[in-house]
């Protein structure tokens, strides 16, 4: 029987699917790629839906999987998983038949959402499948015959931990001309707090703050706090 080269193998495969061969990314794209993932506000982790073995993480996926280094078992991040020998489980195990299912379901081309743990404890991460259309695939690499199905993955959005980062902060004060005693009021505003408690915190009258924040309101040109915090979180 003649050799036939796997790569011209794959081009006919796609040619008789009618579409082009898949070109794949060249290492400074996939370079390019990760950091840009990692810049995210939000921690992202792909696993494989059948094994949950993790198959990238960015930065802030990562540290959602770390458990505390004291050994106490609790997460760092309270993201309601962990990394157990390059899988993913649930902290608790009463929330593996949850995460399970929710795998189940993305491998099917449904998306789902994890909520776990309880009360004050508790966490949400989006499960979203990522599953492409089956001649994107490299049917070489998964077997000839009909019945090979191609890996399918899921990708984990974790909530983001704080609405904007203190340096995010800095800079979105710094282009709006903002002043210092404005800019540690916004970044209390955004953390959730009421004008009473910022007032307690920074040992000033609660007419103060509300000077500052209609002072901030005018120079971002936003009319309510809502729309100040929706604006800062971009």
């Amino acid at each position: 029987m003649p050799h036939i080269d796997p790569r011209a193998r794959s081009a006919t495969v796609a040619a008789l699917a009618g579409s082009p061969p898949p070109h794949p990314l060249e290492p400074s794209e996939l370079h390019l790629l990760r950091m840009a993932l990692n810049q995210m506000d939000y921690g992202l982790v792909v696993i494989d839906s059948e094994s949950a073995m993790v198959q990238f993480a960015n930065v802030l996926g990562h540290a959602a999987l770390l458990e505390c280094p004291d050994g106490s078992g609790t997460l760092g991040r309270g993201s309601g998983l962990r990394l157990l020998h390059g899988r993913v489980m649930a902290q608790r195990p009463c929330d593996n038949d949850t995460l399970r299912r929710t795998l189940d379901r993305a491998r099917a081309g449904l998306r789902g959402f994890l909520c776990l743990g309880e009360g004050t404890q508790s966490s949400a991460v989006a499960v979203l499948p990522l599953i492409g259309p089956r001649h994107t695939f490299d049917l070489h690499a998964y077997g000839t015959l009909g019945s090979a199905v191609p890996p399918s993955y899921a990708l984990l959005v974790f909530a983001k931990q704080q609405l904007c980062d203190d340096s995010t902060m800095a800079l979105f004060a710094r282009e709006r001309g903002l002043t210092s005693a404005e800019g540690q009021v916004l970044a209390q505003v955004c953390k959730g707090l009421r004008p009473a408690q910022i007032a307690h915190n920074h040992g000033v009258r609660i007419s103060t703050v509300r000077t500052q924040l209609r002072s901030i309101r005018m120079k971002t040109c936003c009319e309510t706090i809502r729309d100040l915090v929706q604006q800062v979180s971009v």
